[in-house]
């Protein structure tokens, strides 16, 4: 097989236990009727161990064509075979021709049989391989790797249904590229390409845990499905990836940015689900929050209503946004 993938290989598998199950009832009847002709003496007139030899070869014959064997299988045939014809040839019921006949006959139907079994295998994994190929291109994004919408929406469904059912708060970032479309249009779509890739490479750096799901759904917008997590993991890994942008030191193309570096913008959000809540709201609710922070001026992190600056979270900075938290949530309370 192509592939080492122990559930690609199970794939395999199990569509050659259903391709053999499949011909068990025709295979069965099959030689139900062949041992009919062969043992009946009023259709062939040979001696009873002469047709028991021919009617073994007969079998294997059969077996190999009709499933798909693996080698060790098709040898313990071809040995079974060769044993029983060589019981009836030492008890001297059928001549030495014959056995040496029936023996090359079954040698080349296992032959022919591991040859079939190969080729159809084949066939299978590249079919599957096709499949798979198929699915992950519906899935992910071409140019980073990243999950796309169709992606996120089947990995925030699993990770949403699990956050509901045990009441675990659920993290959402939408980061946004600041002045992307001046950079692409003045350098060009390659290094604009470039920028993505290296935009993604600091996220997937940022957020590794197997539980994370990240997405590319628009042209320089991200969304960061985080389940599990408390709002001061949520914040603290919100200005880590800031950071690592802004340390990815590429300078800035837009006049108009107070920034020398590239850099992005992020609208987080943070709940417990509730059996209402879906990935539609999640992201419209971190989409307000990005506009919030695109307005304070970009290069900032909008949450609860509150605006942080990106960054490492200093011992000052945890307990500015505490208190920016604290006030987020007093005037949420008024409202």
């Amino acid at each position: 097989m192509k592939t080492k993938d122990p559930g690609f290989e199970q794939q395999i598998k199990d569509k050659i236990r259903s391709y053999n199950r499949q011909r068990m009832t025709l295979s069965s009847v099959t030689i139900l009727c062949i041992g009919i002709v062969f043992f009946s003496s009023a259709i062939w007139t040979a001696i009873l161990p002469v047709r028991a030899a021919v009617f073994i070869s007969a079998i294997l014959i059969l077996v190999c064509a009709a499933f798909i064997l693996p080698l060790y299988s098709s040898i313990l045939l071809l040995l079974t075979a060769t044993c029983l014809q060589g019981i009836l040839l030492g008890l001297q019921m059928i001549s030495q021709e014959l056995f040496l006949l029936l023996l090359l006959i079954n040698m080349g139907t296992i032959f022919i049989g591991g040859q079939t079994t190969h080729t159809i295998i084949q066939t299978l994994t590249s079919d599957l391989e096709e499949i798979k190929q198929l699915e992950t291109e519906a899935t992910t994004d071409n140019l980073t790797q990243l999950l796309n919408r169709n992606g996120l929406e089947q990995a925030a469904s699993t990770a949403l249904a699990f956050c509901k059912r045990d009441q675990k708060p659920i993290g959402v970032i939408l980061a946004d590229i600041d002045y992307f479309k001046i950079y692409n249009d003045t350098l060009g779509h390659l290094e604009g390409d470039n920028v993505l890739k290296q935009v993604t490479k600091s996220i997937k750096h940022c957020f590794r845990r197997e539980t994370d799901i990240i997405s590319r759904i628009g042209g320089d917008e991200f969304l960061i499905l985080l389940p599990d997590v408390d709002e001061s993991y949520l914040l603290e890994m919100a200005q880590t990836l800031s950071l690592l942008i802004n340390d990815l030191k590429i300078q800035s193309a837009a006049t108009n940015d107070p920034c020398d570096f590239l850099s992005i913008t992020m609208g987080i959000v943070s709940k417990i689900p509730q059996a209402e809540d879906s990935l539609t709201r999640f992201y419209h609710t971190a989409d307000q929050a990005l506009y919030h922070a695109k307005k304070a001026g970009r290069n900032c992190i909008s949450f609860q209503g509150s605006i942080i600056q990106g960054g490492p979270p200093s011992n000052e900075n945890a307990l500015s946004i505490s208190n920016d938290l604290a006030y987020a949530a007093g005037q949420n309370e008024k409202e």
